[in-house]
């Protein structure tokens, strides 16, 4: 049976989430942009082909300014669907044939979340640009390890947070960034299903990278304290449900309810401002954003228990207005992520999901983790 406690974690921020993203500004070196430029497609090869390279595959052989030259993976499964879906595409066990190849300009990288590093670093290091699925690493070292080797060698390097480019999330970003919602209070997500259960991470490092990089991006801010519970319900020392509260120095708070073991599938994200408040729901087909101009126009300091003389006083404290649902365009967020992906890479410019946005989250992940560890060493000591 699985027990569970919370745990708060506080770590000194660095520099500002936006300084540090702002450092971010590099070129491709001036040969290497030349030659993609004046090739009419740019050569990528993918390494890993499970379920979530599948998909990745799949929107990469659909662009026309793309030639997918191989795919590495010795599963037979993975080799099987290559043959049947992608005839006279060339697959291989052996990932030197992919790193050895001077005419492959990229490497799509969706390996276990384990192996990303060790890939990412291989592949940076045989001069090819590089996008990698999330979380670009398991710890913040890492994390930074590849970032420099990526500045070092002037490529590009991106992670795959696919939210980013959902054109749902860019609508709410576009609302807090216009003023809109007003100040923003705080955000709770909700990322659960009765769903696939992990081995080789918990729920935590499987699901949050997605909450964490929306929110991230969202408030252009990196929390800088964490608190969480978890349970261990179905395997030994691998959380399936965690409860993590986020933090940052501009007051919000985030909250996020992760879980493999739900009786719903259920994906929204809700922020909360003090003008009008909205709601994500990534599951929903025709109201993916829902806007309720809804609040409190009365100042926190003048409210008490004994404010409310009548119930006339209560309707005009409490403001329920109009309820909108925006008409938002919806192009496969894939698709657009391998788009932006290979247009960073013909123009040299820093991706949206590039290094400093993608440590941001993984050190998140590392600071709710801590939380999880340091409940589990109390509980079985």
């Amino acid at each position: 049976m699985g027990r569970s406690a919370v745990v708060a974690i506080k770590y000194t921020a660095c520099p500002s989430f936006k300084h540090r993203c702002s450092l971010q500004r590099r070129v491709i070196r001036a040969d290497t942009e030349i030659q993609i430029n004046n090739k009419a497609k740019t050569t990528v090869g993918q390494l890993g082909c499970g379920y979530w390279g599948r998909n990745l595959l799949r929107v990469l052989t659909q662009a026309d300014d793309v030639d997918v030259r191989r795919v590495i993976d010795g599963a037979p499964a993975a080799v099987e669907h290559v043959n049947s879906r992608y005839p006279g595409l060339e697959t291989s066990p052996d990932e030197a044939v992919l790193f050895d190849d001077d005419d492959v300009d990229a490497v799509v990288i969706a390996t276990p979340a384990a192996d990303h590093y060790r890939a990412a670093r291989k592949s940076l290091q045989s001069g090819k640009h590089t996008f990698v699925e999330k979380p670009l690493a398991m710890n913040t070292a890492e994390a930074e390890a590849l970032v420099s080797l990526a500045d070092e060698e002037k490529l590009v390097l991106m992670a795959g947070h696919t939210f980013l480019y959902n054109s749902a999330v860019q609508e709410v970003k576009n609302l807090i960034d216009s003023g809109d919602l007003g100040e923003i209070y705080y955000i709770y997500s909700r990322r659960v299903n009765l769903g696939t259960v992990r081995q080789d991470v918990n729920v935590l490092w499987n699901l949050a990278p997605h909450d964490i990089s929306i929110i991230n991006y969202w408030l252009d801010d990196e929390a800088t304290s964490a608190a969480a519970t978890g349970g261990t319900f179905l395997q030994k020392g691998i959380e399936d449900v965690v409860f993590a509260t986020l933090s940052f120095d501009s007051g919000a708070v985030a909250n996020i309810h992760l879980s493999w073991l739900d009786p719903q599938k259920v994906r929204t994200m809700t922020v909360v401002g003090s003008k009008k408040m909205v709601v994500f729901d990534d599951v929903s087909a025709d109201a993916r954003v829902t806007i309720h101009d809804m609040g409190v126009d009365m100042p926190p300091s003048q409210i008490s228990a004994n404010l409310f003389e009548t119930f006339g006083q209560f309707q005009v404290a409490h403001r329920h207005g109009d309820t909108v649902i925006p008409r938002i365009p919806y192009p496969e967020p894939l698709a657009e992520e391998m788009k932006h992906f290979i247009q960073c890479i013909r123009e040299g410019s820093v991706p949206r999901t590039g290094g400093q946005h993608a440590i941001s989250v993984v050190r998140s992940l590392e600071m709710v983790q801590a939380c999880l560890d340091e409940t589990r060493s109390r509980l079985t000591a």
